[in-house]
């Protein structure tokens, strides 16, 4: 499968267990890595064909900016959950959420990394 890579997505999104973290929102940034095939748009070269970079970053910004959750983890599967529903063609996403950490002052960064795919195929009945 091919892959797409979107890194640096900036946004604003309330997370966190310091009660500082839980009054607004603080600066997050997201990095996605796309599964999805590339081969039908690079022979077209027809945005149609294509994943839509801008419609996934937006997706992206509007599930990180809804909402308040404790942990990083619960920010990643939700970015996950809205990557995968707005396009099909997604097959998986690999997303990458860091902030500064409030209650950990010697830290530049604290980074969650999860991967979620698309269910593919009926799940088989218990005999």
């Amino acid at each position: 499968m091919d892959r797409i890579r979107l890194k640096g997505i900036r946004c604003r999104a309330v997370v966190g267990v310091e009660p500082s973290e839980r009054v607004k929102a603080q600066a997050v940034e997201i990095d996605l890595a796309l599964e999805a095939p590339c081969a039908k748009a690079g022979r077209s070269d027809r945005l149609a064909d294509a994943v839509d970079y801008q419609r996934v970053e937006e997706a992206v910004r509007e599930a990180a900016g809804s909402g308040r959750r404790d942990l990083l983890e619960r920010l990643a599967e939700e970015v996950a959950e809205a990557v995968l529903g707005c396009d099909g063609r997604i097959a998986a996403v690999t997303v990458r959420v860091g902030k500064k950490p409030a209650s950990m002052p010697r830290s530049r960064e604290v980074v969650v990394e999860i991967r979620r795919s698309r269910s593919r195929g009926r799940r088989r009945r218990a005999r």
